[in-house]
């Protein structure tokens, strides 16, 4: 046989009864501060609303070249060593290769959007799309010719097109932020668009 339970716990029992009995009762509900402070933590947690679909196409193409810009900037940086290592020990041509396929699967694809943000944006816009496809066909020809020199040169260019695009659009109040995503995150660079990688795929 069970002992009976004792004085101090049917107390216990029959106070935690009463507190569910209140909590099921109907009526306005009065949120203590740690209440609150808790419901609103829990809000923050579920992250900022999903404002991408409410995004013009405009902004969307702005957003795209400001996460593209760090990656030509990186790349920039990675040929001047391969014209730089030439100079020294025989050429590897598989990263002329790389170069180009950063430019075809990286870059030309930010021509068409970039052509019809420029109509938007206005001023000089529509001078540094031009630009930006010039640029980008001769980096495509200097890859074809292995020159690395003048790789980094078109790159440059390149780099010069997207930053001034870029102003041009933070002037007229678009987020020129990248997006922090497995894509966009400048941080990823060097992962995401690895020679590697690229020599690999």
């Amino acid at each position: 046989r069970a002992p009976a339970p004792t004085r101090p716990m049917r107390r216990v029992f029959a106070a935690v009864v009463a507190a569910v009995a209140t909590a099921l009762q109907p009526g306005p509900v009065h949120l203590g501060r740690r209440s609150a402070l808790a419901l609103g933590a829990m809000g923050l947690a579920a992250g900022p609303p999903a404002h991408a679909f409410f995004e013009s196409p405009t902004q969307q193409t702005v957003q795209k070249l400001a996460s593209a810009l760090p990656r030509v900037q990186s790349l920039i940086k990675e040929v001047a060593d391969v014209e730089r290592l030439r100079a020294k020990i025989p050429a590897n041509y598989e990263d002329d290769a790389y170069v180009l396929r950063f430019g075809r699967s990286v870059l030309s694809p930010l021509a068409a959007p970039m052509g019809e943000a420029a109509t938007k944006i206005g001023g000089d816009a529509e001078a540094l799309y031009a630009s930006f496809g010039e640029h980008l066909a001769g980096l495509d020809e200097a890859c074809k010719q292995k020159d690395a020199a003048r790789e980094r040169a078109e790159l440059q260019e390149l780099e010069i097109s997207l930053s001034g695009f870029l102003d041009l659009g933070k002037r007229l109040k678009y987020d020129t932020d990248s997006r922090e995503d497995i894509n966009g995150f400048s941080g990823t660079t060097g992962v995401i668009y690895n020679k590697f990688l690229f020599r690999a795929g």
